[in-house]
């Protein structure tokens, strides 16, 4: 039962990647659109949160500065996904997101709380890392035009690598921290601060628009969000893809903490990252027809082998 939980976690945090790619395709580029995608995602949230926990307790000065990191690495890696994702396929951005979640943490652990790690976790670490390599690698010889969008996708999957590790970085330091609020209060708070800050960097949007000499700004920073000009329809689609992301993330985050109960960390998080990376490359290729290209499959091998190396160490390691 436990492991049906954890592929379903598996399940819905693949498809809250398809759900910013249908998002990125339909929405105009900018930084506006993408505060707006994080306002929305992050709103509903909050609602889910609220409705599932109620209002939380006090939260003390050190969880609220720990949960106003977690939300500033979150909003960064919300925007790193959807330019990442304008650039190139969806697998490398999973790939790219999970080896994120899953290295920084663990040189944290080590470097910082000297936990101890094996030697075939110092290994699968490093395959690990291998596979961020084919990921973004191209096939053949590609045009200028080509060229250009490759450096791109590089620097937003590395920028994903990062602030999603940061993400759980975060997310450790508050758990193992004396003051550590409810796990519910603590990812409210950082919903709250994410909210609140796309919704700041918005109006500050719609501010320097309006110096240029816009017209319209609130419209332009709040509603005109559509890649060619914004509906209603459009409008509405847009908004059930931001919620659905979100409904995704909440719904594989409550799962995967459900595991935690019963499931050894060292199994569960190289299992989980293992398996979304595979499920986000079937979905890119189901869903938006992004061919498995070699290079792909490359990566998810190394990937998954590392993740075999840290859940399952050798007898006698």
């Amino acid at each position: 039962m436990d492991y049906l939980l954890l592929f379903g976690a598996c399940a819905f945090f693949a498809l809250q990647f398809v759900f910013q790619k249908l998002f990125e395709r339909r929405a105009k580029g900018g930084m506006s659109v993408c505060f707006w995608n994080i306002l929305v995602s992050g709103a509903v949230a909050v609602v889910f949160l609220l409705l599932k926990s109620g209002l939380p307790g006090r939260v003390n000065q050190t969880a609220f500065g720990i949960a106003a990191l977690y939300a500033a690495a979150g909003l960064l890696c919300s925007v790193a996904v959807i330019c990442a994702m304008a650039a190139g396929p969806v697998s490398g951005v999973g790939v790219w997101c999970l080896a994120g979640g899953m290295i920084l943490p663990f040189l944290y652990g080590v470097l910082w709380l000297n936990e101890s790690a094996t030697v075939w976790k110092w290994l699968g670490m490093g395959v690990l890392a291998l596979s961020l390599l084919p990921a973004v690698m191209w096939d053949g010889k590609p045009d200028r035009s080509g060229e250009r969008l490759s450096a791109r996708y590089v620097l937003w999957c590395a920028v994903v690598f990062l602030t999603n590790g940061f993400v759980s970085v975060f997310s450790k330091m508050h758990q193992i921290s004396p003051s550590a609020a409810g796990e519910d209060a603590f990812v409210l708070t950082g919903s709250l601060l994410r909210c609140a800050a796309a919704l700041a960097l918005l109006f500050g949007s719609a501010a320097l628009s309006a110096k240029r000499g816009a017209k319209r700004p609130l419209r332009e920073a709040f509603y005109d969000i559509g890649r060619a000009g914004t509906t209603g329809k459009l409008f509405a689609i847009l908004c059930g893809c931001a919620a659905a992301y979100s409904v995704m993330n909440t719904l594989g985050n409550l799962l995967s903490l459900r595991c935690m109960n019963t499931l050894d960390a060292s199994v569960q998080f190289p299992v989980l990252s293992a398996t979304v990376t595979v499920l986000t490359a079937l979905f890119g290729a189901v869903f938006f027809r992004e061919k498995l290209r070699g290079l792909t499959v490359l990566s998810l091998f190394f990937n998954i082998a590392g993740a075999a190396l840290i859940a399952a160490p050798l007898p006698g390691a």
